[in-house]
Order: structure tokens, then sequence, then C-alpha cells
């Protein structure tokens, strides 16, 4: 028979209790925090999947945020285009009934002072702003796009956001391609100028004028919005109904070109809401497999608390009536 000392028995006292402790405060952790797995040791392939899905609901949460930024900024460009397509209809409401020659040239006087405030509205509507940032600059965000003769001063460019991973859509439309004519058209006077400028009654500036310079080749021009709004008010100025009845298909073509794009940003609304519904939906399915990865089943967590428990107090008891042993107990 090989002897145990007193030490060794000591050590395994201490080794046992120590185990039975701490399998009851892992236990007693979990139980407070109804998670069954608290560190990596306790399930280590569950926390691989766990990290993953916390990183994917992080990118989604990113992503819900563009799509409300995305949102909102389709939705002032559509109320926009909204504001737009009725005054460009307007325009041409008042074009067509000027378009003939019965009203007089008092008459297309007035309605000259509306085309203005017409061209002064849709300026505005060009210049709108999101916060600090300007729609229809491109990503010239904070470039006014347009001064106050039409020109432009933005760029060609496309702001894309991303709305899953590797999915990017455009949520602006530049000045360029809503405010100008998609086609090159040779230049009229309309187009050119037609503003009633006073004679320079100078007679030093006068002599010093160079005369005007005859390009034997035809311009080709590509209009603006405010071009033909500003060529259809100086046509009523000067009472050229010829002038007005040309500018009557640019008007269409503006119109339906505002129309196409209103199209378009309602089509990006709806990709949108279905990127954010589809989004929704991954993160409810992402947090019931994290449910069942991580939390704990109860009732199984407190018999097993229970059960350990106990033998920690048996553990107790056992040491308790090996450590009361002294010499007289073996000399009887």
């Amino acid at each position: 028979m090989s002897r145990v000392s007193e030490n060794s028995s000591v050590s395994s006292i201490n080794y046992a209790v120590g185990k039975t402790k701490g399998k009851v405060e892992d236990l007693q952790l979990k139980g407070s925090t109804l998670k069954r797995v608290s560190k990596p040791s306790d399930d280590p392939v569950g926390n691989v999947d766990l990290l993953a899905i916390r990183s994917q609901n992080i990118d989604a949460d990113q992503y819900l945020r563009n799509l409300n930024f995305a949102q909102t900024q389709l939705s002032f460009t559509e109320n926009i285009l909204e504001e737009m397509t009725d005054l460009l209809v307007k325009a041409k409401e008042l074009s067509v009934g000027q378009a003939s020659s019965i009203y007089s040239a008092e008459i297309r006087q007035g309605v000259a002072k509306e085309i203005h405030q017409i061209r002064q509205q849709v300026l505005s509507l060009a210049n709108k702003r999101m916060g600090n940032r300007y729609l229809f600059a491109g990503q010239k965000v904070l470039t006014r796009p347009f001064d106050m003769e039409g020109k432009y001063h933005g760029d060609k460019n496309k702001v894309n956001i991303e709305i899953n991973k590797d999915v990017y859509v455009p949520i602006n439309i530049t000045g360029q391609e809503l405010f100008y004519s998609k086609m090159k058209k040779p230049a009229e006077r309309s187009d050119v100028d037609l503003k009633i400028e006073s004679p320079d009654l100078n007679p030093e500036t006068a002599v010093m004028r160079k005369p005007a310079s005859i390009n034997p080749e035809p311009q080709e021009v590509q209009a603006t919005i405010f071009d033909e709004l500003r060529s259809l008010e100086n046509a009523l100025l000067t009472d050229n109904p010829q002038v007005i009845q040309g500018l009557l298909e640019r008007l269409d073509d503006s119109i339906e070109r505002v129309v196409t794009y209103r199209t378009e940003i309602g089509a990006l609304t709806n990709t949108i809401s279905n990127a954010e519904g589809n989004i929704e939906k991954t993160k409810l399915l992402n947090e019931a497999h994290k449910s069942k990865i991580e939390d704990a089943d109860v009732t199984e967590l407190f018999a097993d608390l229970q059960k350990e428990q106990n033998v920690l107090k048996a553990t107790y008891r056992a040491s308790s009536n090996l450590m009361n042993t002294s010499l007289m107990d073996f000399l009887k």
C-alpha cells in the first residue's frame, strides 16, 4: 500500500474544490447574462459564426444609413423635378397662347414678365441644396452649380453610394444632363442673343467698337432650359410670334427630359426601398442564427448550476471531514 502524505491530500482537496468552484462561477456568469457563449473557448466554431454575424450587422447598419441618405436626397430631387415640370408646362401653355398673332405687343410684354419669373424660379430650383450640399452640382457639391446667367459650374460626375456589398447606385442628377439639351443644334438668333440693348450714344466708345466678326461656319450650341426661357421672354418682348412658335418644340424636349429623369428617380427609389427591406430581413435572420448559437437554454443552465452547487457542497463536506482528522483518530 502506497503512503499518501498530508500535503498531497490537501493539494487534492484544493484542486477538487477549485475545479468545482470554477464550474459554479462559470454557470453563475452564464445565468446572469443568459448567454451560452461568453468567451471563445465555450464554443470555438460558434464563436467564428458570431464574429461573422456581428461584422455583417455592423455593415448592415451602415448600409441602412446610406439608404436613408440616398432616400432623402432622391425625395428632395423628385420634389424639385415635380416643381420644374409644373413650371415648364406653365411656360409651354403661355407659349402656345402667344404663338398666334391674335395678341398685342402689350399683352406679350405682360406675359414676358411671367416667363421671367418662371425662369427665376427654375434657376432657384437648379441651385437647391440638401443641407449644405447642392443637388445638381455633380461631385462639386459645395459649389453653386448655376450663376445668374444659367452657366453651369458643376461637373458631370455622379455621386454613387453603396447600398449593399459591392452594389452602388447613383443618387444625383447633374445639372449638365438635366438642364442641357441632349442634342446640339445650329445656333439661331434666339440662341445667341435676343436681348434688347440700348444703343451706345457715346461717340468715343462707338468709334472704338470693333465691327462684328462674320463666322462662315454655322455654330452649334447645347441650349439650356434657361436659354429657352430667356429666348421666350425676349421673343415676347420683341413681339415675335414666329420665334415663340419655334421654341415650342424645345420646350417639349425639355419637359420630356425632366419627366424622363423623374421616372429614373422613381426607379431608384424603388430599388432603395427593396434594398432596405432585404437588409432588414437579413438582419432578422442573422439575429435568429446568433440567438441559437449564443443564447443559453435556461432550463438546462439552471439545472447544471444546481447540480454543480450540490457537488461543491459535497466537496466542502468531504474536505471538512478529511481535514479534521487527527492522529488520535488513527490510534483509536
